[in-house]
């Protein structure tokens, strides 16, 4: 078909067949996902996944489209949480014909509700003294949680029962496949309204108040107006997340409000990229995937994603998704030949220095552990003593050195081909 027959510039309508192929693409992954994974702890690590992947793409919305740093985004999350059990315990309680389908809705408006009245406050100002009046919201809120044991469990918690719901087209959840079909549909359904709301107009006035909010209120539009809708917007999607989660775990606590989590999510989205609309997705999943295999493998986790966190920020502050962007620039623009050897002796020495370090930190952790009488996986270079650190030090001194070499001819490959693509006709 050409312009005439469809009314719509080739361009625009290739743009939107890419878009619609993505679209796609996205739903059958999240439809094969359990069909290649189908055991119960595969479903729940993805699980997991989803809930954090809407949590993430919600916290986006104030970080990569507003500029606003929030700490307290969990607690918006902990609130849906909280609705979601109260409203599964009343379903249950009182045989209501209503679906545990549904619960997410009522998270989604109690979230809101939350943003609404805790953003009335904390959108008045931007940067830093935004970030530091919800710090002091998720404080406040954290320790009112556990004052009040009588509405929010204490430290047992508030247990609930996702089976007792009205049967949903014959679902009832009481298998973990059930669980992250809900959390599937609920995932791609919250994603494409993420989507569409970055392409409104209130999603352009966000993206205008985060790179010059002087200029929007000189043309008439309030920032604080514009942040606080986002703050509500924001706030729902996250009761979504919180009250997903309730439906999987089956249990909500106090924790569910704590900086940890606010300061998770943040991790997330940096790692996979704020200033693309997936990279909080992809982030997400590899950042619940590191912490739940790196925590049942080794001691030193937390240091591990700590390390990998603050790589990502020094190295590569595009995250996950610029990364991936860039080697699709590459492909696309046909330099691959021009970079694959530096690269290669980059990724080499970058494999061999992480290896050193991780072998230096996990025989660290053994020895300390063996000292104080404590159980640990496995017996790291305790017997190997000074020889093994030394070995492993030399090879993370060697590593930075290729890897210090190969950038230098990795930058100067990379301006040779953007020359070469700027020369073509």
């Amino acid at each position: 078909m050409d312009q005439a027959v469809t009314g719509v510039p080739l361009s625009e309508a290739s743009s939107w067949r890419r878009r619609v192929a993505v679209w796609a693409a996205f739903a059958a992954v999240l439809v094969l996902l359990p069909w290649c994974f189908p055991s119960d702890a595969s479903l729940t690590l993805m699980t997991q996944m989803g809930t954090a992947a809407i949590l993430a793409l919600s916290f986006n919305l104030l970080l990569g489209s507003t500029g606003l740093l929030s700490f307290c985004h969990a607690t918006y999350a902990g609130i849906g949480a909280f609705a979601g059990v109260w409203c599964m315990n009343r379903i249950g309680a009182h045989a209501l014909p209503v679906s545990m389908a549904l619960v997410p809705i009522a998270g989604a408006l109690a979230g809101g509700a939350a943003g609404a009245t805790l953003g009335y406050v904390t959108t008045r100002r931007s940067g830093m003294t935004f970030a530091m009046i919800t710090l002091g919201v998720a404080e406040l809120v954290w320790v009112m949680a556990a004052m009040l044991p009588e509405w929010f469990g204490g430290e047992r918690g508030i247990p609930t029962d996702r089976t007792l719901g009205a049967p949903w087209l014959g679902v009832t959840f009481a298998t973990q496949g059930q669980v992250y079909g809900l959390v599937a549909v609920w995932l791609f359904v919250c994603t494409a309204l993420m989507f569409g709301l970055t392409r409104t107009p209130l999603g352009f006035l966000a993206r205008a108040v985060r790179d010059n909010a002087v200029r929007v209120a000189f043309l008439g539009q309030s920032p604080a107006a514009v942040r606080y809708r986002m703050q509500i917007v924001a706030a729902a999607f996250a009761g979504v997340a919180g009250a997903l989660g309730a439906l999987n775990f089956e249990l909500v606590s106090a924790d569910t409000f704590s900086l940890e989590r606010s300061g998770g999510v943040l991790v997330f989205t940096v790692l996979g990229g704020s200033a693309y609309f997936a990279g909080p997705m992809l982030g997400a999943v590899v950042g619940v995937f590191a912490t739940v295999v790196l925590a049942t493998t080794t001691r030193a986790w937390q240091l591990y994603l700590g390390l990998g966190f603050l790589g990502v920020v020094v190295f590569m502050p595009g995250g996950i998704a610029g990364l991936l962007a860039m080697h699709a620039r590459a492909w696309r623009d046909g330099v691959v030949g021009v970079l694959w050897r530096p690269y290669a002796v980059l990724c080499g020495g970058l494999a061999l220095a992480i290896g050193g370090l991780i072998v230096i930190v996990e025989t660290t952790y053994g020895v300390r552990l063996a000292v104080a009488g404590a159980s640990m996986p496995g017996r790291w270079g305790i017997e190997g003593g000074a020889a093994i650190w030394a070995s492993s030090a030399l090879a993370v001194g060697v590593g930075v050195v290729i890897v210090k070499v190969a950038a230098g001819r990795l930058r100067r490959a990379v301006g040779g081909a953007n020359r070469l693509v700027q020369e073509r006709p």
